[in-house]
């Protein structure tokens, strides 16, 4: 880390198996290996990494095609990538946050799930995106939510990502013998089914299943394809060289038959938005197309005004057989994969480069930084560190 630069990016992202021992490795090499086109530096660190004093931070660079172990002083700008599966990895991002305060945020984090929901209802057009959202209370209410939808519920957790600990259960008519069916996700993205042979039992199944866990509740939405998959429309929209928000791509996901969620670390694929949806909605799906041009459009303003400066979104659309279009989630740290499986090199280079573009746009515009952390209460530290 001895050369000249403009700007030094540091990458804080999670410990895993491998060398380096990183998460993401293919994405953080690419940004390695463009950051000079910006006339950035790259460290990619974990949060053990950073000094207690905050003074320097120690990693992993990118130098002649290798990973080396490198030491820097606390980066310009801090690019957070951590997603805090346990207490202890959270309190440790939570300390390395904390020191590196000087350190200019890339961007800040999203609330949980239902705290987006909370945001996105204030806004007339926003809330005609969002299926009915509810916060599990307890064996009661969900047992009276059952009993007033045919199809059933939808359960996932407001923190998390990846489809894990998500289920779906509905309640049995006479015929197929009564009780509750519930199927899902385990914490190990494994899929699970099991049959219960009355509500209560079903009720206190999903109950332990929950935990300490906090979790909501949405009526289950039939979101697959003539061909039995599951599917959702993922857009990535971030910010370019000039501090805008722009449409980096937009793919379906498509989940295994038979699958709940059409996520990719639940065994799902990705194939090109518009020629799917045309193949299903005919030329309805070319308006489909428009319209989730123009929700993905209006969602990250509003997100930011609440939440603070952001730098990337992606979102998460589902599309009923009747063709209406649902907000499923927001993501401030999304993946990128989706462009590699869909073979769109354009959109896949972009989603890599734009963060470069707009560390560098942050370093070039200093009035910014003065203004980017307005929102530096408690509550958006813990949106921070979470990033969901």
């Amino acid at each position: 880390m001895t050369e000249t630069a403009m700007g030094f990016l540091g990458i804080m992202t999670d410990r895993r198996h491998g060398n380096p021992p990183i998460a993401e490795p293919e994405f953080c090499s690419h940004l390695c290996r463009a950051a000079p086109l910006y006339d950035l530096k790259v460290l990619v660190f974990h949060p053990e990494g950073v000094a207690k004093d905050g003074a320097s931070v120690s990693g992993y660079c990118w130098q002649g095609g290798l990973w080396l172990p490198a030491q820097a002083p606390p980066p310009d700008i801090l690019y957070n990538r951590c997603f805090c599966r346990t207490p202890e990895e959270k309190q440790s991002a939570a300390a390395a946050l904390a020191v590196l305060s000087r350190s200019l945020p890339w961007s800040r984090g999203l609330p949980d799930k239902w705290g987006v929901y909370g945001i996105l209802q204030r806004s007339r057009t926003a809330a005609a995106l969002l299926p009915e959202t509810l916060v599990y209370s307890g064996r009661k209410a969900l047992g009276n939510m059952l009993a007033a939808r045919e199809y059933g519920v939808f359960l996932k957790p407001k923190t998390g990502s990846h489809g894990k600990r998500t289920m779906h259960a509905v309640l049995l008519g006479k015929r197929e013998g009564g009780g509750v069916s519930v199927r899902g996700r385990d914490r190990m993205n494994e899929p699970f089914q099991y049959i219960f042979g009355t509500l209560d039992e079903g009720l206190d199944w999903i109950h332990r299943f929950i935990g300490q866990h906090r979790y909501i509740i949405q009526p289950y939405l039939h979101l697959t394809g003539s061909g039995g998959q599951p599917f959702d429309v993922r857009v990535l929209m971030q910010k370019n060289g000039t501090g805008a928000w722009t449409m980096t791509g937009m793919a379906v996901r498509l989940g295994g038959r038979g699958s709940l969620t059409s996520n990719l670390h639940g065994g799902g694929t990705a194939v090109p938005a518009l020629p799917f949806l045309l193949a299903e909605y005919g030329a309805a799906g070319r308006d489909l197309y428009e319209e989730l041009i123009s929700a993905a459009v209006l969602l990250p303003p509003l997100l930011e005004e609440s939440c603070g400066r952001l730098g990337e979104l992606g979102l998460d659309f589902g599309i009923d057989a009747g063709g209406r279009l649902y907000l499923l989630e927001a993501n401030s740290k999304p993946g990128r994969t989706v462009f590699r499986l869909t073979g769109d090199r354009r959109a896949a280079r972009l989603a890599a480069e734009n963060p470069l573009r707009y560390a560098r746009h942050l370093l070039l515009a200093p009035w910014q930084q003065a203004t980017s952390c307005f929102k530096g209460s408690s509550v958006q530290r813990e949106n921070d560190i979470n990033g969901s």
